[in-house]
């Protein structure tokens, strides 16, 4: 007679379930970590874009902020609705000798003015420019503080026609004055025009000109702060710097804002 016997080994494995509840806890973590790599990347990439539109504007605001610096300072004014800040570089300067022919003074109209020696530090000597206290006196077809340089020496100036100043500068100081030139914001571009005109009333957007920095959300790019002869002229910027591209890709629409201020000495 046989006889049967309970087997010593038994089977072992995983249920269905078991399978189901690792398959179910698998996924949730490979979603949050799928999650959490996206949004790092995110991250890092909306990071680097704010770090290279922080340094676009810097480059773009120390740009102006010095060429500013060496602008005759009753020369700066703003233009074409708000969107163009021009002035006019200075190109060399110092003191004349004998008061010019003046309003007040009424002495005849001379061309030619005798001065302490000088040297040309910057760009190209235009025009001359004697006791101006606003850009008007500066720019238009018949500027009373401003008068074209024919020629010049080191002791002495030479104007293309005989004139009468307006007024006579408190120090007696001339400036020998380049071109106008200009930063403007058209069609969101920061743009840098060069040799305008200075009988013009505003600046010409059609005239050769290089691009600063694109993408410029501004709505009043810049203001200025009038000066006197006991107090400077202040420009202060304002405008935003904005990411562009494609909406879906991290960092697009990233703006940095920049609000500085820019003091040019008054030196009459």
């Amino acid at each position: 007679m046989l006889r049967s016997f309970p087997s010593r080994y038994c089977e072992k494995g995983f249920t269905l379930i078991e399978v189901i509840a690792v398959i179910v806890v698998l996924s949730i973590l490979a979603a949050l970590g799928g999650k959490f790599v996206v949004e790092s990347t995110n991250s890092y990439q909306s990071t680097q874009t704010r770090s290279r539109l922080v340094n676009t504007g810097r480059q773009a605001i120390e740009r102006m902020t010095r060429q500013l610096r060496i602008a005759l300072p009753y020369s700066v004014r703003i233009t074409n609705n708000n969107t163009c800040l021009e002035f006019m570089p200075i190109a060399s300067g110092g003191n004349y000798v004998n008061p010019v022919p003046d309003v007040a003074n009424g002495a005849s109209a001379t061309s030619t003015i005798s001065v302490s020696p000088h040297v040309i530090e910057f760009g190209s000597a235009q025009f001359v420019s004697i006791g101006a206290t606003t850009a008007v006196e500066l720019y238009g077809t018949n500027p009373v503080s401003r008068a074209t340089l024919a020629s010049r020496t080191v002791n002495s100036l030479s104007l293309s026609t005989a004139r009468t100043w307006q007024r006579n500068s408190l120090n007696q100081r001339f400036y020998l004055l380049d071109l106008p030139q200009a930063f403007c914001v058209v069609n969101g571009e920061l743009r840098f025009y060069s040799a305008q005109d200075a009988s013009s009333a505003s600046v010409n957007l059609n005239s050769s000109f290089s691009v600063m920095a694109d993408r410029i959300n501004a709505t009043t790019p810049f203001a200025l702060g009038a000066g006197s002869e006991n107090r400077n002229i202040i420009v202060q910027f304002n405008m935003a710097f904005v990411a562009g591209g494609n909406p879906e890709v991290p960092g697009s629409g990233e703006s940095v804002a920049f609000n500085h201020s820019v003091m040019i000495r008054n030196v009459p």
